[in-house]
């Protein structure tokens, strides 16, 4: 009687359990992966709010309000930023804090030092 070749019914199954743990694993990787470049660029969109309203208020000579906030609409997603003045131990120094934030992401803060205008 000739042996047959190939695998049996029991390493078949034991194969595709192995094999069915394994992809669910990745598959959850994907979620995780996916979720986290949409943080990313969420994050990048409210840097480059941040940074536009710094350069605006850095283009203006006049000094900024004590706080202003306003809502950009940008790509259907709402940002709303609220820039807030600090003052500093140099006198002749105020810091800028320009604070950007979704309903969904936590807040990202940019700021830059300006000098006071003298009266």
């Amino acid at each position: 009687m000739k042996q047959q070749q190939g695998f049996s019914l029991i390493e078949v199954l034991v194969a595709l359990g192995i094999a069915s743990v394994a992809l669910m694993a990745l598959m959850g990787r994907l979620g995780v992966s996916s979720d986290t470049q949409l943080t990313l660029g969420h994050h990048a969109v409210a840097l480059d709010v941040a940074r536009n309203v710094l350069e605006l208020e850095r283009a203006n000579p006049q000094p900024p309000a004590d706080e202003l906030s306003q809502d950009e609409d940008v790509g259907g997603q709402l940002y709303h930023w609220r820039a807030t003045t600090e003052k500093t131990e140099l006198g002749l120094f105020i810091r800028r804090n320009v604070s950007v934030s979704t309903a969904s992401e936590p807040e990202v803060t940019l700021f830059y030092y300006r000098e006071v205008p003298v009266p």
